[in-house]
C-alpha cells in the first residue's frame, strides 16, 4: 500500500482511507478495469461500419488502453464482487452483438466468440519480453487475426 500511495502522490493514509485493505483496493481496479473494457466493446459495437471494423476497433482500443487494465486476464487479482460480474457480462453481451452482427452479414467466422476477442485482446495487450517496439509488432498481429476471422468462402452461406 505505501507502494501504491508513493506512486500517486498521496500519503498512505489517504489510501487506507479509501480502502481499507489491500483487497478492496484491488477489487476496484479490476471493477474499473472492467468498465474501461466495457466503453471500449460498446464502442466497437456501436461502430456504424463493417463488423469486422469493430473488431479491429476493440483489439486496437485493448492495446491502447493496457496500461490501465487490472484484470485476471492480464496478471490481475480475480476479485469479483457483483457489479464487477455484471460489468464483465456487459462486455461480453456488447461483442456478441458485434460479433452476430458481423456473422449474420456474411463477414465474420460463424464460429467466432465473444471470448475469443477477450482472449485475444488480453494477449496483445501484455508486451512480450524483448520484442523491441510492442505497438507496431502487436499491430501487426491485429492485422493477422483479423484476415484470420474472414469466414472462408467454404464457411459462407448463399
Amino acid at each position: 500500500m505505501a507502494k501504491i500511495a508513493e506512486r500517486a502522490g498521496v500519503g498512505v493514509g489517504t489510501v487506507y482511507r479509501h480502502f481499507a485493505t489491500r483487497e478492496d483496493l484491488l477489487g476496484e481496479l479490476v471493477h474499473r478495469s472492467f468498465g474501461v473494457a466495457v466503453e471500449n466493446a460498446g464502442a466497437a459495437a456501436a461502430h456504424p461500419g463493417p463488423a469486422l471494423e469493430g473488431v479491429r476497433l476493440f483489439l486496437l482500443a485493448t492495446l491502447r488502453d493496457r496500461e490501465r487494465f487490472v484484470l485476471p486476464l492480464h496478471g490481475g487479482p480475480a476479485i469479483f464482487t457483483p457489479a464487477t460480474r455484471r460489468r464483465q457480462a456487459d462486455v461480453r453481451t456488447a461483442l456478441r452483438s458485434l460479433l452476430e452482427r458481423g456473422q449474420a452479414a456474411g463477414e465474420l467466422r460463424a464460429d467466432l466468440t465473444p471470448e475469443d476477442l477477450i482472449v485475444a485482446s488480453s494477449l496483445l495487450s501484455r508486451p512480450l519480453p524483448g520484442t523491441g517496439d510492442w505497438d507496431a509488432l502487436a499491430r501487426r498481429q491485429i492485422d493477422l487475426m483479423i484476415n484470420g476471422l474472414v469466414p472462408s468462402t467454404s464457411h459462407r452461406s448463399n
